[in-house]
């Protein structure tokens, strides 16, 4: 699986999604993948799906995003934040507590699009977080399609 590096431009991953391990790669992208951390995180449409699904994945676990909720919040110690999916009882498959994106010296122009474009996690949240599934079914239909890394 093809993805594209969230946090550095023009950087594409292989993705095993039975393991959760990358490997360098180059073509059409399927979804983005965030390397900072204990594991790879990714977002993405395999498009050899017969049942075209949106999944979630966390190093060697995955989820149908279709059948989890996520959630991003500001975690209990400063500077950082905490990333959960629950299953549809609400019980808790993952709970990732990481640090909080230093935007660097005060910038008056920092907004929302930085911050998520800082944060994989938040970025994700928002888009699965969606009441309508618009966001969902637009990246599972662009991220089925495939698009180039820059």
């Amino acid at each position: 699986m093809l993805l594209k590096d969230y946090d550095h431009h023009g950087r594409t991953w292989a993705l095993d999604p039975r393991t959760g391990l990358l490997s360098p790669a180059s073509g059409r992208c399927h979804g983005f993948v965030h390397t900072g951390g204990e594991a790879a995180a990714a977002l993405y449409a395999d498009p050899a799906d017969e049942e075209p699904t949106l999944w979630l994945q966390f190093g060697g676990r995955r989820w149908d995003c279709g059948a989890v909720t996520v959630h991003q919040s500001t975690g209990p110690a400063a500077g950082t934040r905490r990333f959960t999916v629950e299953d549809a009882r609400g019980t808790t498959l993952l709970e990732l507590p990481y640090p909080a994106p230093d935007p660097g010296p005060f910038d008056p122009t920092y907004d929302w699009i930085d911050a998520e474009a800082d944060d994989f996690f938040l970025w994700a949240a928002g888009r699965l977080a969606d009441a309508d599934a618009a966001s969902r079914t637009t990246l599972l239909a662009h991220f089925r399609a495939g698009f180039l890394p820059t």
